[in-house]
């Protein structure tokens, strides 16, 4: 099945401090820039993971040639839409396994579900949505994009993103605009706030595995091995990519679990949460 992710593009700069950050004063770091963006992110790695991926989202009309080129070079095609607004821009402070977040939504604020026709939507099998791109809207204009996603046979699934930006939109709005997911993937913060909302539910909790879960009950949980990250602001984003291609190409969900997990490990090894080429 091909496709479709939508959500957000961001430049991330990243920040690992060699020591730690002293206030007021200078700390040596070494500092990183790369395209970034759950969203763009996580279609990187599913086409990484082997899917046919098309991305949605919304930048600066000027960085329009630079961002479709750096997603080709993952083997994603995108239909971007532009903004008079710069394109998002996100500041994540690596600390350990740790890290901060210092986030710019900018032009992402201004995707826009209206101009996706339900003639453009049918071509793919899977849409996936970024919840960065629901706390933006509003119930209705989500469950209305959702609907005709639904309508035309289409399977959706959701990636939260932020239990802090699920707490600033609402947990309760939240859960209803996300209520018509088939897969909801979030991290272990993201769960205990909204649950297993979904017909199923991965549950991503760092070292501690991954749980699954089916109409709202546990049925498999997943260990991983400890590694020491290098930077871990790829490892969710991998691992829904992953996840993601795997199930379009009809995969299992262990199997797309098992593989996810593999991914997630090679991620945290790199600078940048796309991955190495």
């Amino acid at each position: 099945m091909r496709v479709l992710v939508l959500g957000d593009v961001i430049d991330d700069i990243i920040v690992v401090p060699k020591n730690q950050l002293r206030p007021n004063t200078d700390t040596v770091a070494k500092i990183s820039q790369t395209l970034g963006g759950s969203a763009g992110n996580i279609a990187s790695w599913a086409s990484y993971a082997g899917a046919d991926v098309t991305f949605i989202g919304c930048v600066n009309e000027r960085d329009l040639s630079r961002v479709t080129e750096q997603f080709a070079l993952y083997g994603v095609k995108v239909n971007l839409q532009t903004s008079s607004k710069e394109t998002g821009k996100l500041v994540s402070i690596v600390e350990g396994s740790s890290r901060t977040m210092l986030t710019d939504r900018a032009a992402n604020f201004d995707l826009d579900f209206n101009l996706i026709s339900d003639s453009y939507l049918e071509k793919f099998g899977f849409v996936f949505l970024s919840g960065y791109c629901i706390f933006e809207k509003e119930i209705t204009d989500v469950v209305k994009f959702l609907g005709r996603v639904k309508d035309l046979g289409i399977k959706v699934m959701i990636d939260p993103g932020s239990a802090g930006f699920i707490r600033d939109y609402g947990i309760s709005d939240f859960s209803k605009a996300i209520s018509l997911a088939d897969l909801y993937l979030p991290n272990e913060d993201e769960f205990e706030l909204v649950g297993p909302v979904a017909k199923t539910t991965i549950v991503t909790k760092g070292e501690a595995g991954v749980d699954l879960y089916e109409h709202g009950e546990l049925v498999e949980s997943f260990e991983i091995q400890p590694i020491q990250a290098i930077d871990p602001t790829g490892a969710g984003d991998s691992f829904s990519g992953t996840v993601l291609a795997q199930l379009a190409n009809e995969k299992s969900f262990r199997e797309a679990i098992n593989l996810g997990i593999s991914n997630a490990a090679k991620a945290v090894l790199t600078i940048g949460a796309r991955p190495q080429l």
